[in-house]
């Protein structure tokens, strides 16, 4: 009856679908042994489209054909589903839905799916994970069932990419000094309060304000992380000769108010117009929203209130979605590029994958295969940066990427989270700050330890 039921509801779906397909199918090849499972639009220039670029550019550079100068040229892709909604029901009938057209893995992109993993893990060979853990889920979802073991989970340390956002925003505020007379302010919200996917990427941009002014406070007691100072100081008056002196940072949220807004409640563009209103209100001259397609929200509300204010973009190069008038940077996660690495890993001799046949052979794999492991940026540094626009000049780019002191201070700064993140945002706040103006001694202690 069980067996009934899916092939039902993948009817279903495929039956609701079958025009979409047809009409792609002139355009595509999509190959059905990959299918990406999405959170939202497939085409949504963001984290959905990335992670199915980089599926896709894996099966092209496997196709067998001549090398392409652009892998996009090719007809060849990685086949995908769009739910419906985003409930359990709807996610579960997409996983069968692939399932029955031949999918061996299941790329599923977003920490919601983290509700109906255990689902798909008993319908394909192997599943990738994008933007969560795979470990300790259980099949089917069935608590007391045993555990999937043919689970990739792909790790992003958002923490060091809002970091590297914000510091290139606290550089680019400073440049801009006299245009905010000198009161330099940033703000932020996300759309829900999620420890790995929004909270530790507002947590990691806030921090950067902190860390900056330390770097520039004459009277810190932190000697690694003064010595920092000269060499911005220098950068940036390399890009304007006239900058003297750094001004501090100061946030437009006040960060310990019980009552303070972090957040809309939800990745629902139009929910973002209210908190963008009152990070305007109160002076904000960066905004960094974490909340999906809100960030046109923002950009809307700065326009109706005339504001002064830029945004700062996440996951992916916001400027080439938005334009380049209001976003001044992005924090990017190179989402495609940890797919095609997590697809060229399974399908390798690593996981004993054996092409003829095109099955695993698990008493063949070795301890290099990802199949039952979560990867992280922390190993993979490639996977996190920040966007270059018409605002952020390429001296600052090769500092973000390639100065081995503030690199060593990301790492810092991804370690200071793993130890203090808690379930829920304010109480990571309220561990990080003894005040609403001073970070924790112990956590600057943490930074100055790690740039030794």
């Amino acid at each position: 009856m069980r067996k009934i039921m899916k092939f039902i509801m993948a009817l279903q779906i495929v039956i609701h679908s079958a025009g979409f397909l047809t009409a792609c199918l002139k355009k595509y090849h999509y190959m059905n042994n990959i299918w990406v499972i999405s959170s939202g639009t497939i085409n949504d220039k963001s984290f959905n489209q990335s992670v199915w670029e980089g599926a896709s550019k894996y099966l092209v550079s496997q196709g067998g054909q001549p090398a392409l100068s652009n892998w996009q040229n090719s007809k060849i892709r990685a086949s995908y589903f769009e739910p419906v909604g985003l409930t359990p029901a709807e996610f579960k009938a997409a996983y069968i839905t692939a399932s029955i057209a031949g999918a061996k893995t299941l790329i599923l992109p977003g920490f919601i799916h983290g509700n109906t993993i255990g689902w798909a893990s008993t319908l394909a060979n192997n599943v990738i994970f994008i933007d969560g853990s795979g470990q300790n889920i259980h099949k089917n979802m069935e608590q007391k069932g045993s555990l999937a073991d043919n689970i990739v989970g792909i790790l992003f340390q958002k923490e060091i990419a809002g970091f590297l956002a914000g510091f290139v925003t606290t550089m680019w505020l400073n440049l801009h000094q006299t245009e905010f007379n000198g009161q330099l302010r940033i703000g932020t919200y996300g759309g829900m309060d999620n420890p790995i996917g929004v909270s530790n990427y507002l947590w990691g941009f806030l921090l950067s304000a902190d860390i900056f002014n330390e770097i520039i406070n004459n009277n810190s007691v932190y000697p690694n992380l003064h010595e920092l100072k000269q060499d911005i100081l220098t950068l940036l008056q390399g890009i304007n000769p006239a900058l003297t002196v750094l001004q501090p940072i100061r946030k437009a949220q006040t960060v310990l108010n019980k009552n303070e807004s972090w957040f809309s409640q939800s990745f629902n563009q139009g929910d973002g117009k209210v908190i963008s209103d009152y990070l305007i209100s109160k002076k904000a001259n960066v905004i960094f929203p974490v909340a999906g397609p809100q960030t046109q929200d923002t950009i809307d509300r700065i326009k109706y209130n005339e504001a002064n204010t830029k945004v700062v973009g996440v996951d992916t190069a916001q400027s080439e979605i938005y334009g380049d008038q209001y976003i001044i940077t992005s924090g990017l996660l190179n989402i495609a590029q940890a797919t095609e690495d997590a697809l060229t890993n399974i399908y390798s001799s690593a996981c004993s994958y054996q092409a003829n046949s095109k099955t695993w052979d698990n008493s063949k794999t070795t301890n290099n295969c990802w199949i039952n492991t979560d990867q992280s940026s922390k190993t993979n540094a490639n996977w996190l940066g920040v966007e270059k626009t018409k605002w952020i000049d390429n001296k600052i780019i090769s500092y973000i990427n390639k100065d081995q002191k503030l690199m060593k201070l990301a790492t810092a700064v991804g370690t200071v989270y793993s130890k203090i993140n808690q379930l829920h945002f304010v109480d990571t706040l309220a561990l990080t700050y003894e005040t609403q103006q001073t970070l924790k001694k112990a956590v600057l202690l943490m930074l100055e330890y790690g740039l030794k």
